[in-house]
């Protein structure tokens, strides 16, 4: 990986974690003259088992950012084209045309658009791996001091945490304690498309998704681009403790469930199944320290995945971010806390009835008439297209 190297190790922007959000931001910042270190604490940039969702809010404010980073995303995902939903006990409730069929959304893997940001970030904008961040120490009138295990320290003028829920900068600047578990666990994987030749309805032409519900329990599966499958289970769990093996554990969960779900969990790659709780948290009027240090993404705003705007939401906060800070001298304090306040005043103001409506969808999620309800939405979108 490259690695920031200027004489006094010193940057204008310094953002920890190199997730969506902290390499869009670093992305937008750049783009706006800044010179920017990411810092993340894996060693290696990995392929890991998920995939997430797109609409036209998350490509406009990528597109925001760079015309051409969001044509490239979008190549690598997908647009649904058929639906199936089916009980646990294989009844099948739908299979048509998806509802979101010709519209801009689309699934992609979250390696996959974390390695095209990656690999398209202007010369100004330097990725750390292996630089896991113990502390920061803002003075005044100097630069901030980050503290890294087994790394030297490094410095910059304003500091960005976007190492998500359970933030090493939120820890300081926020002080609320680690995130709310919510009572639920995933288990996440992605597989080559090959791994499950021959593929059945809704999967044939690359282009499927499907959704097992019941038992207060949901398990899904969809075309993620780049011939890759995704699929996501989740359950009700007393604690957020992961198990010794998810594979196992994922297994044992939905024993019994449709053959298609056991032959895509089987066919993934152990090592790379994603075992996490779902967590959230309370909003808050304040991320930051309230001079040269805030927060983006999922360290600002944890949201369940119920609605789906996770990603939007942190490519949002980088373009925020980026106006906010372009033409800021960030030598000058009271400059950079101005912009940093408008910047959290004006995004709280967006994420926090989010939050809030995540948190209530996530619990209708799992309710035991979870099936019919979506059976009823995805009927009464297609009957509306039809007319």
């Amino acid at each position: 990986m490259n690695q920031a190297s200027t004489h006094t190790d010193l940057v204008d922007i310094a953002i920890i974690g190199a997730g969506p959000g902290g390499l869009s931001a670093a992305h937008a910042l750049a783009n706006r003259g800044f010179t920017v270190g990411v810092f993340e604490q894996a060693q290696v940039l990995r392929p890991i088992g998920a995939a997430l969702g797109l609409a036209e809010q998350g490509y406009a404010a990528l597109n925001d950012i760079s015309p051409a980073l969001s044509q490239q995303v979008r190549a690598q995902a997908t647009n649904p084209k058929r639906q199936l939903l089916m009980r646990p006990n294989g009844e099948v409730l739908f299979a048509d045309e998806s509802p979101m069929a010709g519209t801009s959304f689309t699934w992609l893997g979250w390696y996959n658009l974390q390695a095209c940001l990656y690999k398209a970030l202007p010369d100004s904008a330097q990725l750390n791996c292996d630089h896991s961040l113990i502390e920061f120490v803002s003075e005044p009138d100097t630069p901030i001091r980050l503290k890294f295990h087994n790394q030297a320290d490094r410095f910059a003028r304003v500091l960005v945490g976007a190492d998500g829920y359970h933030s090493v900068v939120r820890k300081q600047t926020v002080g609320d304690g680690p995130p709310l578990y919510t009572g639920t666990m995933t288990w996440r994987g992605v597989l080559p498309r090959q791994a499950l030749a021959p593929l059945a309805d809704p999967f044939i032409e690359g282009a499927g998704f499907q959704l097992v519900v019941g038992n207060q329990k949901n398990f899904w599966m969809k075309d993620a681009g780049a011939d890759q499958i995704a699929w996501g289970g989740t359950a009700p769990q007393a604690n957020p403790e992961k198990s010794e093996s998810a594979l196992k554990t994922v297994l044992q969960v939905f024993e019994g469930w449709p053959p298609i779900v056991q032959q895509m969990i089987r066919a993934t790659d152990p090592l790379s199944i994603i075992e996490t709780g779902v967590f959230d948290r309370e909003p808050v009027t304040q991320w930051g320290d309230g001079q040269c240090v805030t927060l983006l993404g999922d360290a600002a705003h944890p949201i369940r995945p119920a609605l789906g705007k996770g990603t939007t939401l942190a490519f949002e906060d980088a373009v925020t971010l980026a106006n906010v800070l372009d033409g800021v001298t960030l030598t000058d304090r009271s400059a950079v806390s101005a912009a940093l306040s408008s910047y959290e005043h004006q995004r709280i103001e967006v994420t926090a009835p989010l939050q809030k409506k995540a948190r209530e969808q996530g619990l209708a999620s799992h309710a035991d008439d979870r099936a019919e309800q979506l059976k009823r939405g995805f009927e009464a979108v297609l009957a509306n297209r039809r007319k």
